[in-house]
């Protein structure tokens, strides 16, 4: 995992959580991302709702940013949703060098956090493919809730052009009512927006993801039905952009799929042809063992190269004139050694 700061010309900052190009992942790229808007009555920023939201979506293959925007005294909208907006651009941007797929960035919220993400994803043309709103603020702000800032409310301004939405609140939220939640998924459906709306009965405000270690030690901000709403969100955006798929690579490379012998055929494939088999033995002496060679079966050469201990594993020269002789054994395209 990489972690960059990117500072906004606008103000404020974009945390980006990245992973690594790596070729075991092959099937992952380009990945695809959350950008996510803490709460905090635009006031602060709750971090509960930052990094370990992030780092949830990072261990479901997403990439994930958390956007730092101004709050507080002095700050006036639509500064945070400009923003947002740059935060959206600058991964789009930046998405070839990112690994990440320009076409399925969801907005994730919290709270006021929520009231940005949709925001942001109801106003403009550059919009996300998706949004993810937890408890969010979307009618007139309560009590001067969000005081000093009054942005605007949002129910009524839902379009056309609206991105699917998952939305979760609970019953019991004193802070924002729940049925700014239901107007919210009631306009989209009239709208035919999809939406899948989650409105669990117990819960306070803010709850994040609802497990201890995201509670400041308030057992309040605990519950174990409301932590279902991050799996839940995760699948729900798998079945609008997809999984990553299983089968992008050849899921069984054998010598007959892969046209002849090589390190990126299954060792049980090359295991079948003695002469394969010589060749691996005297680069691995240890396959003279069966039940290391057992182990072998199901992973290609290459594979099995990375995951020996060092003082076993073939160097790249190596591994790479063992390729080259097993590729000069010479298999026919029907399958019959020749």
């Amino acid at each position: 995992m990489r972690i960059q700061q990117i500072p906004l010309e606008k103000g404020g900052c974009l945390t980006a959580y990245l992973h690594e190009p790596e070729k075991q992942f092959a099937n992952a790229s380009p990945r695809q991302a959350v950008l996510i808007c803490p709460g905090g009555a635009y006031q602060r920023l709750s971090k509960r709702e930052g990094e370990p939201v992030a780092l949830a979506y990072l261990a479901e293959g997403f990439s994930a940013f958390v956007l730092q925007y101004s709050v507080g005294k002095g700050v006036q909208w639509p500064l945070p949703l400009e923003q947002a907006r740059e935060a959206l651009c600058l991964i789009r941007q930046n998405a070839r060098e990112w690994d990440i797929d320009p076409q399925r960035i969801a907005a994730v919220g919290f709270s006021a956090g929520g009231h940005l993400a949709a925001a942001l994803c109801l106003e403009g043309e550059e919009r996300p493919q998706a949004m993810v709103l937890g408890y969010p603020c979307l009618g007139q702000p309560q009590c001067g809730l969000m005081q000093p800032m009054n942005p605007p409310a949002l129910l009524g301004k839902e379009d056309k052009n609206t991105p699917p939405a998952f939305l979760f609140s609970t019953w019991e939220d004193e802070i924002v009512p729940v049925q700014q939640t239901l107007d919210f998924a009631g306009e989209l459906a009239r709208l035919e927006v999809p939406v899948e709306c989650h409105v669990f009965q117990h819960g306070i405000h803010g709850l994040s993801l609802s497990k201890p270690f995201t509670s400041s030690g308030r057992s309040a901000k605990v519950d174990e039905d409301v932590r279902l709403w991050h799996p839940m969100s995760v699948r729900w955006l798998r079945r609008l952009w997809g999984d990553y798929p299983a089968d992008a690579l050849d899921p069984c490379p054998t010598a007959q799929s892969m046209g002849g012998y090589s390190v990126d055929v299954l060792g049980r494939s090359l295991m079948e042809d003695p002469r394969c088999m010589a060749i691996l033995q005297r680069y691995y002496p240890l396959l003279q063992k069966p039940e290391y060679a057992w182990g072998a079966r199901p992973l290609t050469i290459r594979a099995l190269n990375s995951m020996l201990p060092s003082a076993i594993a073939l160097p790249e020269d190596r591994l790479d004139a063992l390729d080259k002789e097993l590729r000069q054994v010479v298999f026919s395209e029907n399958g019959k050694k020749e």
